[in-house]
């Protein structure tokens, strides 16, 4: 009975002295290590490359609800420009854009009248006070730029290309004008709702409706005078 007591003691000493085992093999395999030393820099430098831009993404195919409606837009905002761009090219632009006004009166004609058909057949009896409001922002966003001296840039380039562009160029160019005028002037929808995701060009299916160029023939009337 003795020799069976002083067994299962020891076998309790055994089992107690175990769990002090286990915590001395974890902080023997914990032990701080000596960092690497750290490496010198080779000499010479390496040559510093400037960090080039990615291209911009694409323009949209069409910014408004229509193509008429960009064009009219691009009108809007280079006849803020000749207003607000004043300086030692202030005079070549207005008379640049009066030459543009000549030159594609008929076009701007039909582009003015498609804006307003636009706001006639959603607006209802108030549709004049909707188009006006509409034009309003345009115009105030456009001087309200903060960015003048490159929306004045880029206002005189296009200038320059619109005034001898054909009509029928002019017209096609005229929502990538539009576009870049207004990413000159830091007004990507200067009116609140004609922004479209210049990166759905590249994934939008191309439509008729979505595409259509205004045609040089036919012309509705309207008044392409300045606002």
């Amino acid at each position: 009975m003795m020799m069976a007591l002083r067994k299962t003691t020891a076998s309790g000493r055994a089992a107690r002295a175990l769990p002090l085992l286990v915590p001395a093999l974890l902080l023997a395999g914990c032990g701080t290590k000596t960092p690497p030393p750290i490496a010198n820099i080779p000499a010479p430098l390496p040559e510093n490359i400037p960090h080039i831009e990615p291209p911009p993404p694409p323009p949209p195919v069409m910014i408004g609800q229509h193509k008429g409606e960009d064009l009219w837009h691009l009108r809007s905002g280079l006849n803020v420009a000749v207003l607000l761009c004043q300086g030692a090219d202030n005079a070549a632009m207005v008379a640049s854009y009066n030459r543009v006004l000549t030159t594609h009166k008929p076009l701007l004609a039909e582009a003015a009248q498609i804006e307003v058909n636009l706001y006639k057949a959603k607006g209802g009896k108030k549709w004049q006070d909707a188009y006006d409001d509409h034009m309003t922002k345009v115009y105030n966003a456009y001087s309200g730029t903060l960015t003048r001296e490159a929306y004045c840039s880029r206002s005189k380039a296009i200038l320059t290309e619109a005034e001898t562009a054909p009509t029928i160029a002019f017209n096609d160019r005229a929502t990538v004008m539009l576009w870049e005028l207004n990413k000159a002037a830091g007004l990507p929808d200067p009116d609140g709702k004609l922004a479209r995701a210049a990166m759905a060009a590249s994934t939008m299916p191309v439509t008729a409706t979505g595409t259509a160029a205004i045609q040089p023939t036919a012309y509705g009337p309207a008044n392409t005078g300045t606002r």
